[in-house]
């Protein structure tokens, strides 16, 4: 049986339920293949062919009302309120006044299930939310995670044994952070296809999705701007220092990053404040959603890279909201269960003078810090540090959070 996401049980609680199901992600998350798994457990449990419907808007244009109507007229040869039927619609965003059209369908006609899809957009979420509010459930398909990254590879972890399993997890985890989980290239062993592929995917975001979606004109700048956070993940935005470096104006700027952010392709990360987490209007940091853009855009694979890398895919993996810069920097701050957790990524050398002082300063007991094969714990001075692989803790990240004094 085809490798089935933890999301497709959760779809399929609702599957008999009135509200449409939205599902959205990024360009070649597998969010097609999560639909034909969908009716694939439909036909499984022995519901008609013929009540099933499937049309991807991706290649052809066609009219909701229409479709649905030759639906009614050559296939179910009946009313299509005199049974249940299931309708998928996949790249949803793409069809003309979809949101109108599928709510009046859903009021008029409750025997209809629809499950949609659409690629990330602005409009996609605003007009779910605005026409079909009450009527929608959505749910976000992300790349696969490490932990799918090695089930799909047929590698089994020992949770016993992680320091022994680790000589044979390093390499898939850098050919994860290579390749970002996307399922159709798990397995690819060509470097170089693999790079095309993430170009690919990502400059049919900017240079088709984007501009039609926004009327965008100056797709150099949003090249430019990738470019740049690719080669240098999690620097801290100035766009003062950008509109004058790159001769844009700042709100056209502003509003690019915008556009990039809610495409999933990059996240910005806001300085913590004290007392609360109450994000910083400025310094913010800026990182990509996926790792696998950077090694796509980026030909210099130093150790600084390296380095650079590692601490976007915790940003990705811990989920990171925040960071912590004043006198010292921390590189994660989180939110758990009320408590505020520092996390420290150290590729290299570590160095725990800056985590040991923000223990001290907010009274915290532990600690940890990622690291890129070090497993272990050190006690300095009452304060306790967990010394963790970025790998492990990816896969393992709420037992480590919840060990934590």
């Amino acid at each position: 049986m085809p490798y089935r996401r933890p999301l497709f049980s959760q779809i399929i609680r609702y599957i008999e339920d009135r509200q449409i199901i939205l599902l959205y992600g990024l360009r070649r998350v597998g969010k097609t293949s999560l639909l034909y798994q969908i009716i694939q457990e439909l036909l499984a449990k022995r519901v008609n062919e013929n009540n099933i419907l499937y049309f991807s808007f991706d290649d052809i244009t066609a009219d909701i009302e229409d479709l649905i109507k030759t639906y009614e007229e050559k296939i179910l040869t009946k009313s299509i309120n005199s049974s249940r039927t299931y309708i998928f619609l996949d790249e949803i965003q793409k069809a003309k006044d979809w949101e109108n059209k599928l709510k009046i369908y859903y009021d008029l006609h409750p025997n209809i299930k629809f499950i949609i899809s659409g690629s990330a957009s602005v409009q996609l979420e605003k007009k779910a939310k605005e026409s079909l509010a009450g009527r929608i459930i959505d749910f976000k398909l992300e790349p696969l995670t490490f932990e799918e990254f090695l089930k799909f590879k047929n590698i089994k972890i020992n949770r016993k044994k992680l320091e022994i399993s680790q000589k044979e997890i390093l390499p898939s985890f850098y050919d994860y952070l290579k390749k970002g989980g996307f399922p159709e290239i798990v397995n690819e062993e060509d470097n170089e296809k693999v790079r095309l592929y993430i170009r690919s995917l990502i400059e049919k975001i900017l240079y088709q999705d984007l501009p039609i979606e926004f009327k965008l004109k100056d797709l150099d700048l949003l090249r430019v701007l990738i470019e740049m956070i690719a080669i240098n993940p999690g620097m801290i935005i100035n766009f003062e220092k950008l509109s004058i470096n790159l001769k844009r104006n700042k709100n056209t700027i502003i509003d690019y990053f915008y556009y990039l952010q809610y495409s999933l392709i990059i996240r910005l990360v806001s300085n913590y404040r004290e007392g609360f987490l109450v994000s910083s209007r400025k310094l913010k940091k800026v990182y990509l959603t996926n790792t696998a853009i950077s090694f796509a855009f980026s030909e210099d694979y130093s150790e600084k890279f390296f380095e650079k890398i590692f601490e976007n895919y915790a940003i990705i993996s811990s989920d990171a909201k925040n960071y912590y810069r004043n006198k010292n920097e921390i590189d994660i701050i989180l939110k758990k269960k009320g408590k505020i957790i520092p996390i420290e990524v150290k590729y290299g050398n570590v160095d725990e003078k800056d985590i040991i002082n923000f223990l001290n300063n907010y009274s915290l007991k532990s600690t940890i810090i990622l690291t890129k094969e070090t497993f272990g714990k050190k006690v300095i001075g009452k304060k306790e540090i967990n010394y963790i692989p970025l790998w492990a803790f990816s896969i393992y990240k709420e037992d480590y959070l919840n060990n934590l004094k």
